[in-house]
């Protein structure tokens, strides 16, 4: 795969970022008896990849892009201003619950409008073609929140702000939004559910958690009006890796990719499906991502004039740093010595029955909208 010249956005200050207390996905308010010592989001999300990156000698052949505070416009994008006003309010004071499982803490909002304004920052200089395309390695994530409330760890929705200011700033009417996080994301399909100018395909863990939407476990879940055919849901077995996700974006999101032909690609980067994941029961590796990611960047060198821009969603642990590292190696063409650690160790390398059925399920399912 031949070099790119890849941005990397990053602050020091998305490690200040704190939600608050709780254990794993469940705030502390929710219950007085769990343990408040293993929160899900966690400054070490970004720090220990980018020390990872730092180590492995990738981070030098990175360009660096600032970030910068996304203004109040810039989150009414998406978000309505009364919804801003409360976070603002919360983030001054102690904090508090802002929707299902969500919270932000003081000086919160503070550190995710630098988050958001570092995803435009990486939007313009893919489009200026300073870089082909970045990554964004920042905190807390975003792509579940909905326009008057959060839901998990995702408070903003940068994605969908980011894609307002693809659309309103340089006027693209086909942007492809790729999604291997582990849940599929009302916040996405909440703004673009009814539209063919974007076009979101996702890959997600199904049934193992209370469904978050009726997409969880059905397939024919797939857009209304003009947007009909162009919401991609494909619902996997729990305990599917990488060969099945593989599978699924070759015989699914590629073909769909060269009808649809994007002018910008976005990559939701959520790592919520690695296989040491304490949320999650997916069996993908770095290695797997790596893959994964090449087939993105591939996309967007065939159709977008290699304009991708991939932003951190959901993912815990160490493991995810080397998930992290493998897909900018894809996004950049650059290789370091880092190998995968669990190579030959915990390998779901094989296809089952139920992984098959779902993927021939999907394409079935959109066979009137997409040549499959």
């Amino acid at each position: 795969m031949s070099k790119r010249k890849t941005g990397l956005m990053y602050s020091a200050a998305f490690a200040n970022y704190k939600a608050g207390d709780g254990y794993l996905c469940i705030p502390s308010e929710y219950s007085p008896w769990i343990s408040t010592s293993d929160y899900y989001d966690t400054p070490e999300r970004v720090t220990e990849a980018y020390g990872l990156l730092e180590k492995s000698g990738l981070l030098g052949k990175l360009a660096n892009i600032t970030p910068r505070p996304a203004t109040q416009e810039e989150l009414t994008s998406f978000h309505s201003s009364e919804y801003i006003e409360k976070l603002k309010r919360l983030s001054e004071g102690e904090g508090g619950l802002v929707g299902e499982f969500c919270r932000i803490g003081h000086g919160g909002l503070d550190v995710i409008a630098q988050a958001v304004g570092g995803d435009l920052a990486a939007l313009d200089e893919v489009m200026a073609r300073h870089v082909d395309n970045a990554f964004c390695l920042q905190r807390p994530p975003g792509a579940h929140a909905e326009r008057e409330s959060g839901f998990g760890f995702c408070v903003v929705n940068n994605f969908n702000i980011l894609i307002n200011r693809a659309r309103e700033k340089y006027g693209l009417k086909r942007i492809m939004l790729i999604d291997f996080d582990n849940h599929y994301k009302n916040g996405i399909e909440q703004a673009w559910y009814g539209t063919n100018e974007v076009l979101y395909a996702e890959v997600h863990q199904s049934g193992a958690m209370a469904e978050n939407s009726v997409a969880d476990k059905n397939a024919d879940h797939i857009g209304e009006g003009a947007g009909r055919g162009y919401n991609v849901v494909i619902p996997m077995p729990s305990g599917s890796g990488d060969a099945a996700y593989i599978k699924a974006f070759e015989e699914i999101i590629v073909p769909v990719a060269e009808q649809y032909k994007p002018e910008l690609v976005v990559l939701i980067a959520g790592f919520a499906s690695n296989i040491f994941d304490p949320l999650c029961r997916q069996q993908l590796t770095a290695t797997g991502y790596g893959k994964l990611a090449g087939i993105v960047r591939n996309i967007a060198d065939r159709h977008a004039q290699g304009r991708l821009v991939a932003v951190l969603e959901g993912g815990k642990g160490n493991y995810m740093s080397f998930c992290i590292l493998k897909v900018i190696e894809a996004m950049s063409g650059e290789q370091s010595e880092v190998p995968d650690p669990v190579d030959g160790l915990i390998v779901r390398n094989f296809l089952t029955h139920d992984q098959n059925a779902a993927i021939e399920e999907v394409k079935k399912i959109l066979s009137p909208y997409w040549k499959l």
